[in-house]
């Protein structure tokens, strides 16, 4: 990454936002797996955020990002974020991520920690942003049991199931390592449901299915490097557990 501007918003010294999509968005594994109830562009600009971090930084930065450098990231108008920012910044402040604490591999609790310490619209500058101090060790010096993937492929994405999905299932294929003949992640619907705030939604699977499943499946297929499909976990009649079967393109 190339170093970084800074400029002086009201006294305080924020750093500019790096703009390369090919750049690496890089998280816990732990803050993956947990409930997340961010609407679509929110969650854009979340993960906007966090490929800011770099190796090297020792402490999460504050950033600012113009409204039409933001309008390019997100892939929509100026006039839209003008109209729209107040609603993206309430949501990343009003929905924070619930992240799950395990014991002897069952969820004991889940621990609620705010995305950022500030998301704010600061006329004449833009969107000022920084993640919360809590998130440090999700996001910092991560050695281990960490997910990476390029920030341009869920900017192309048109539906926050297909991001939620696709860096779930990121997270459960140790580095990427898919075989030639394609993998298989097995994920319960009960943590389909939490991760995608779908616990009270969607409640008929029929619902799921169409809402979440194949929407999340379209995204993946068209913008990602795998070919994806999935089918059913049954106990009886019903359905359990997902099962997707993940294939890189170059190998369909």
């Amino acid at each position: 990454m190339a170093k970084r501007r800074t400029k002086q918003i009201e006294g305080q010294l924020s750093f500019d936002f790096c703009l390369d999509t090919r750049n690496y968005v890089v998280q816990a594994n732990s803050l993956i797996g947990g409930k997340q109830a961010l609407k679509l562009n929110s969650s854009k600009l979340i993960r906007s955020a966090i490929m800011q971090v770099v190796r090297s930084d020792e402490e999460l930065k504050p950033y600012i990002i113009s409204i039409h450098d933001l309008a390019d990231l997100l892939q929509v108008s100026p006039e839209n974020i003008y109209r729209d920012i107040e609603d993206i910044t309430e949501d990343i402040i009003r929905n924070p991520v619930y992240v799950r604490e395990v014991s002897k591999g069952k969820t004991v609790r889940f621990i609620k920690i705010p995305w950022v310490s500030r998301c704010e619209y600061k006329a004449g500058y833009g969107v000022a942003i920084k993640l919360n101090e809590e998130l440090k060790p999700f996001l910092l010096n991560l050695k281990e049991h960490y997910t990476q993937y390029t920030l341009g492929e869920v900017l192309a994405m048109k539906s926050v199931y297909g991001i939620r999905i696709f860096e779930i299932l990121q997270s459960k294929i140790m580095h990427g390592n898919v075989p030639d003949n394609g993998s298989h992640v097995i994920i319960t619907l009960q943590e389909l449901r939490e991760c995608c705030d779908c616990e009270d939604k969607y409640p008929a699977f029929g619902n799921f299915k169409n809402k979440v499943l194949d929407k999340a499946r379209d995204e993946i297929n068209r913008v990602s490097m795998y070919d994806m499909s999935y089918t059913y976990v049954k106990e009886g009649r019903n359905v359990v557990a997902i099962d997707f079967f993940l294939k890189f393109k170059w190998n369909v």
